[in-house]
């Protein structure tokens, strides 16, 4: 996205959006941040600015995805118990590579956070 929509910070207009929109909202962390990597220097610094001034954001996403690789992770053991047929190992296979993905997203959202952190003297 290259700027984000405002009203989405609020939840009337949030319940307002359909199911699938709401839904990508709930699980990618940088949906409401702006692209700092694009325009003019006067734009990238206030984009840059912007974000780091709503890095704050990205703190109940981390618990979310924390929350969702630690349920896939627990989920693992009981997938493999359930998988007792050879036609079934897709599953718990299946759930450890959610985890690793819940997990890698979740390093991701912490690097942001501690990288948007960072003020550089200029």
């Amino acid at each position: 996205m290259n700027a984000p929509e405002p009203t989405f910070l609020n939840r009337e207009a949030r319940a307002a959006l359909p199911l699938r929109r709401q839904l990508l909202l709930y699980l990618d962390p940088f949906a409401l941040f702006m692209d700092a990597s694009r325009g003019t220097a006067t734009v990238r610094s206030r984009a840059l600015s912007y974000n780091r001034a709503m890095r704050w954001m990205l703190v109940p996403y981390l618990r979310r995805w924390i929350l969702i690789a630690g349920t896939l992770f627990l989920g693992i053991a009981p997938a493999e118990a359930l998988a007792g047929h050879a036609s079934l190992v897709i599953v718990p296979a299946a759930v450890a590579v959610g985890f690793c993905i819940a997990a890698t997203v979740a390093l991701i959202i912490a690097a942001a956070y501690l990288l948007l952190g960072i003020s550089r003297g200029t």
